[in-house]
């Protein structure tokens, strides 16, 4: 099943042990196919590079570099073109929309409100994590 997920959620699977993180282990068990845009990679370098975060970073002795690098290791890339504006409160947004498409995925799961407000783009609904686990892994949704 191929999911896009947003950067919030990437952030969070990466940096702390929540749900987001048993989504990138069902993806790392093959159970879930994650697929990213080139645009989004490097809006998660971009992220990961974000002063905030470095405190963590340091405490698990990693660097955005090395994050990124997992990421890549993870996904399916998929070369999106830049589509009609979706997203009107935040273009960046569309990436994730357009990515979507391209790669006939599933769902988009999101923690960003532009997006879930959306509830479904091109018959792709958006999903917060705890939906999509629910739904697709009872067993991870605790």
């Amino acid at each position: 099943m191929r999911i896009v997920i947003d950067t919030n959620i990437w952030v969070s699977g990466l940096l702390w042990r929540g749900m987001p993180w048993k989504l990138l282990c069902l993806a790392e068990a093959g159970k879930v196919e994650l697929c990213m845009a080139p645009a989004m990679l490097d809006e998660l370098a971009e992220v990961l590079s974000y002063e905030r975060l470095q405190p963590r970073l340091t405490q698990l002795g990693l660097t955005p570099a090395e994050l990124v690098a997992y990421a890549v290791d993870l996904v399916s890339i998929f070369e999106v073109l830049e589509g009609p504006r979706i997203v009107v409160a935040d273009p960046d947004d569309d990436v994730f929309l357009h990515c979507a498409a391209v790669a006939d995925a599933a769902c988009v799961v999101s923690g960003d409100n532009h997006l879930l407000d959306l509830g479904v783009y091109a018959d792709i609904p958006i999903l917060t994590i705890r939906d999509f686990l629910a739904k697709e892994f009872p067993d991870q949704a605790d």
